[in-house]
């Protein structure tokens, strides 16, 4: 609506306001006919109103909505509308004339129930008043706030997500279920291309639709998966539709997303469920068609002819199918004999109880072969309850029969020798018990060790060893009688079971020749090999009442036949348990000797012969027993045949050797050496030099203190190569090697060639008997000999009296030990030893000297 010029409307109101008859039919001025032709035609309802708010003028309009005659004009507004008074109306009409302003307002009037936009516009002194109904325009309007509200309740209640933004992915209307859905909030979502909350795999096909429907701004819908900020996805069935502007143009884009996940899940799993179920029913038909035996559908009675049977029968049995179907050969007909019996029985009772039955039974196949099988089937019953059939399947398992007793003979035999083992053994000795009970019988129980099995695989190797328990065993196939039950017990120990004697001398009967044939020795290649065996034989009920004792009794008889020599056969007899007990009893003082420290080093002199001076010491070992006090180390003698003992002993007197040399030292004390002994297993071990000489280094104790005592056991068996180079190592950085008990081996000259050897320790049997035995002399004489012409230092050891030192020393001997220069004493006391030695004492030198002058080792005259 226009604001009207004050010119002509001013004309337009005088002309109007002083009409006369006279001058009614005169006619205006084209222009004032054409805007009153104008106001009268308007769809406004106009009203003029002068200084004195007088009606002066009102259209058609005005007066049909006012609801006014012609008697409105020349009243006033105030008489006409007296509601308009103290109104909003009277407010906007008084403020237009005083402040000179259009004033245009929207306001309620009550005696007309309607609302009107109001165009209040001062003209000159009056007031041209222009307004319109606007009643169905304000309930439009209420009815659009109206269906706003309900929109947006909607919007914002409903199961959907939707999301309306922009082409740069602005946000212009995004409700809670979509956010929830998607994880995200609107400020999140806005901005945030489509591409980073679609998962990887749905993107490609997703951008894909949205580009090819929005160039036509064609709807359409799709099935993809959100991504959430914390990794995991939902499944939305997902609609999109373009918004256009006036020019066809897409100018935003509205997604409507519905969580479909579960769903999809479910689809998922359904779909993968029909999947696995179509593999298995293909898995199954494969299955069939390549089964190795048969599924058959029989009748439930022997003969039980085949309605059903698979391809796999011809190769089970070797007939064809065509023969079972057309019943030229029935299922009975190829259960093996002996075993028809049992799976009619067994069918019969499945059928019954209405359970399965698993049968395992034989066949004969149409060449004869016997073929192992198991037949596991079940009825099928009518809806009566009456069996009508038998279904299942029938399988080879000859191989699996076969494999079975393999693995059971293996299980109990032993492979290299194909004798019994242990396992079995056990088992046949009580068996062998039980029935010589019922029989008044007795059983001998003979146990053999092969004696030098040992020897043979560390030197030889592990192919001689077997070799020689193959022939072992062969043996004693061939001189044992069939009732007899040979096994090997392990390692180099056999086991005969003579389940029906009824003494000794029977017994012997058969153990002495197996012994006397083990005497022969074995050819193996270019070499002989010993197959010699120690037997220990017990006899049942005489010796034990068990089978545990009765093995406890040949394995002690056993024992002292190795104890004792070797190569015989020993019976067993009370007495023998009484020294098995006492070399337990060994074994346990040396554990708690180690594990309580209780172990302490002596120290016997070694004597210069021509000089009477000290050379040095031999640490020699001493246990002292809580009970007896210091004890010999023949108490712990069993011991030294267990390495881990036998190293244990070792490593303890090592350490107080070395803290006694350390301590004479710092105490400026000349002591000359200590010689310390040295057994196989510490060898063995693989770094004993390089442990000796890092314990001298970090003991500063030079190493030409030390002496090393070795037997000739050390070099013997497998690893002698490591002995050389451990004793070479030690000898390289000045530790003399002395090889102890010399002559009482049988390879003695061969190892003084092969091993650094300093010493040699002439052993006390050779001296005890100097005065009486011609031969000891010579063999004295002869070592002593050998010694002077190698350059080798001889000791005599076991000198007790000044007449066998003398010997010594008149046939070159270098030095002297035993009781005649003095027994082994504490370290503690070998200061005072050494301050108070006197070598004139023995009465052999013609004069004393306080040190030795030559160039062996000495400490004091």
């Amino acid at each position: 609506m226009r604001n009207w010029g004050r010119s002509w409307l001013h004309r337009l109101s005088l002309g109007i306001r002083q009409p006369s008859r006279a001058n009614a039919d005169c006619a205006y001025s084209p222009t004032l006919r054409h805007v009153q032709a104008f106001v009268e035609g308007a769809t406004d309802c106009v009203f003029f109103l002068d200084e004195q708010w007088r009606f002066i003028y009102a259209n058609e309009r005005a007066m049909r909505e006012l609801g006014a005659d012609t008697a409105l004009v020349g009243s006033t507004l105030w008489e006409s509308f007296p509601r308009a008074l103290n109104s909003i109306f009277e407010h906007y009409y008084r403020r237009a004339v005083t402040e000179k302003k259009p004033q245009v307002f929207e306001a309620y009037f009550e005696p007309l129930s309607a609302w009107y936009e109001v165009h209040a516009v001062p003209v000159d002194t009056g007031l041209t008043v222009i307004f319109r109904n606007i009643n169905d325009r304000r309930n439009a309007a209420e009815a659009l706030r109206v269906r706003e509200r309900q929109l947006a309740t909607v919007f914002g209640q409903t199961m959907v997500g939707i999301l309306h933004r922009d082409l740069n992915f602005g946000v212009l209307m995004v409700n809670d279920r979509y956010c929830e859905i998607v994880g995200r909030s609107r400020e999140e979502l806005d901005g945030l291309p489509l591409q980073a909350f679609t998962h990887p795999d749905d993107i490609e096909s997703n951008m894909a639709a949205v580009q090819e429907n929005r160039r036509t701004g064609t709807p359409f819908q799709v099935e993809k998966r959100y991504v959430r900020p914390d990794g995991s996805y939902v499944w939305c069935a997902v609609y999109v539709s373009f918004v256009r502007d006036d020019t066809g143009e897409v100018v935003s884009i509205i997604t409507v997303v519905q969580d479909v996940h579960e769903r999809k899940l479910a689809e998922e799993e359904r779909l993968g469920a029909e999947a696995e179920l179509r593999e298995s029913r293909r898995q199954l038909a494969t299955l069939i068609d390549n089964l190795p035996g048969l599924v058959y559908r029989c009748g439930t009675e022997t003969p039980w002819p085949f309605s059903l049977i698979s391809e796999g029968a011809a190769v089970l049995t070797g007939y064809p199918v065509s023969d079972f179907e057309e019943h030229r050969v029935t299922w009975g007909d190829v259960i093996h004999p002996d075993d028809h019996t049992l799976v009619e029985e067994m069918v019969r009772d499945g059928v019954e109880k209405r359970r399965i039955y698993d049968i395992v039974y034989r066949i004969i196949t149409r060449n004869g072969t016997i073929r192992w099988v198991v037949d596991r089937g079940q009825g099928v019953y009518h809806a009566s309850g009456e069996p009508i059939a038998l279904e299942g399947i029938i399988s080879d398992i000859t191989a699996q029969k076969e494999a079975e007793e393999q693995i059971l003979w293996t299980a109990h035999h032993d492979s290299l020798t194909k004798l019994p083992n242990r396992a079995l053994f056990h088992a046949r000795l009580a068996q062998a018990l039980e029935q010589s009970a019922s029989m008044g019988r007795k059983v001998g129980l003979v146990l053999l060790d092969v004696d030098h099995l040992k020897e043979i695989n560390d030197t030889i190797g592990h192919e001689a060893g077997d070799a020689v328990l193959q022939a072992v065993a062969t043996k004693l196939n061939q001189l044992a009688s069939p009732t007899d039950i040979i096994a090997r017990n392990g390692g180099d120990e056999f086991a005969i079971i003579l389940p029906d004697v009824m003494s000794e001398d029977e017994v012997n009967a058969v153990v002495l020749p197996i012994l006397e044939e083990l005497q022969k020795p074995l050819a193996y290649g270019i070499r002989a090999l010993d197959c010699r065996a120690s037997f220990g034989v017990c006899i049942w009920p005489d010796h034990a009442q068990e089978a545990a004792d009765l093995l406890k009794q040949a394995d002690i008889a056993l024992m002292t036949a190795k104890m004792t020599g070797r190569s015989k056969v020993m019976v067993f007899e009370p007495a023998m348990r009484t020294e098995t007990q006492k070399k337990a009893q060994m074994r346990n003082n040396a554990r708690e000797a180690i594990d309580n420290r209780s172990i302490e080093a002596f120290y016997q002199p070694k004597v210069l012969l021509d000089s009477g001076c000290l050379a040095g010491f031999e640490a020699l070992l001493r246990w002292r027993n809580p009970s007896n006090g210091i004890e010999l180390p023949g108490k712990l003698l069993a011991a030294f045949e267990d390495p881990h003992l036998a190293i244990g002993l070792s490593r303890q007197m090592h350490d107080i050797v070395f803290a006694d040399m350390r301590r004479w030292l710092q105490s400026g004390l000349t002591f000359g050496h200590v010689a310390i002994n040295a057994s196989a297993a510490e060898f063995r071990a693989g770094d004993f030099a390089e442990q000796i000489l890092e314990r001298l280094r970090s003991a500063d104790i030079p190493t030409d203190h030390l002496e090393l005592e070795v037997t000739e056991t050390v070099f013997l068996g497998h690893g002698s190569e490591g002995v050389e180079k451990a004793l070479r190592t030690l000898s390289e950085a000045g530790v003399k090697i002395a090889l102890d008990d010399f002559g009482t081996g049988y390879a003695s000259l061969s190892h003084l060639k092969q091993f650094p050897v300093d010493i040699i320790k002439i052993d006390r049997s050779f001296v005890h008997d100097l005065a009486s035995n011609s031969n000891d002399t010579a063999i004295l004489q002869a070592v002593l000999n050998l010694g002077r012409n190698l350059g080798i230092t001889t000791v005599a050891e076991g000198v007790e009296t000044s007449v066998q030192a003398a010997f010594l020393r008149s046939q070159g001997c270098d030095l002297g030990q035993g009781f005649l220069f003095g027994r082994a004493v504490p370290g503690k006391n070998i200061p005072d030893l050494i301050s108070t030695w006197n070598g004139t004492r023995f009465g052999l030198f013609e004069r004393n000297h306080a040190l030795a002058r030559d160039q062996s080792p000495s400490v004091h005259h």
